[in-house]
Order: C-alpha cells, then sequence, then structure tokens
C-alpha cells in the first residue's frame, strides 16, 4: 500500500475529527454562538447597529458570558448582513480588558488621548 492509497482516509479521518470536536462544543455549550465563543452566554446585554451603507447592516452585540471564567467574561459579536451573507466575528474579553475597552471608548468620546 502506498501513502497515495491512505491520503483519502487520513484526509476524511482528520476532517471529521476537527468537525466532530466542534458539534461537542455545540452541544457543550448550548449553541453555535455560545461554541464560538468557548462559552455559554449567559444573557445579551445590547446591540448598537453601525454604519455599513446600504447594501450592509453591521452590528455589534454585547453578551454576559458564564462557566464561571474571568477569562471569558465579556463576549463581542460583531455581524455584517447583506443581501446574500452573513459574516460574525466573536471576540472574548476577560473583565480587564472589558474595563479597558470601556476606558477607551470614553476617551474617544471625551476627545482625549488615552493611550
Amino acid at each position: 500500500m502506498t501513502f497515495e492509497s491512505f491520503f483519502p482516509f487520513i484526509f476524511f479521518a482528520i476532517f471529521f475529527l476537527v468537525a466532530g470536536s466542534f458539534v461537542v462544543k455545540i452541544f457543550k455549550h448550548g449553541g453555535f454562538k455560545a461554541a464560538m465563543f468557548g462559552a455559554p452566554i449567559e444573557s445579551t446585554v445590547g446591540e448598537v447597529a453601525g454604519g455599513g451603507g446600504k447594501l450592509m447592516n453591521l452590528s455589534l452585540k454585547v453578551h454576559r458570558l458564564g462557566g464561571g471564567s474571568s477569562e471569558k467574561a465579556i463576549g463581542l459579536e460583531f455581524a455584517a448582513r447583506s443581501f446574500a451573507s452573513y459574516q460574525m466575528l466573536p471576540v472574548t474579553l476577560s473583565k480587564a480588558e472589558a474595563q479597558r475597552l470601556s476606558q477607551l471608548l470614553q476617551s474617544a468620546l471625551a476627545g482625549r488621548n488615552a493611550a
């Protein structure tokens, strides 16, 4: 037997291993979005619509994540929707990182540099 004859088996084994681990995360955390954050979504705090023009809608949702870990306390969901597509980018922040982001946003509103 040559490597070429084993390649399809190896390829599909790796594919099913990766897909299977993601399916386990979906059931473990309670949904697709929670699996993307790596923690269950405790609640959705709110949503802000962004300016995306006429063809695209942009939004930012803020989620409180569960699981008891301070490393995964806040989830930010950036979503871009258009006629034929949907893209979602999950960002997980610790409490300290979320507080730093809040400070940066407050500084931007006040018009000063907080770097």
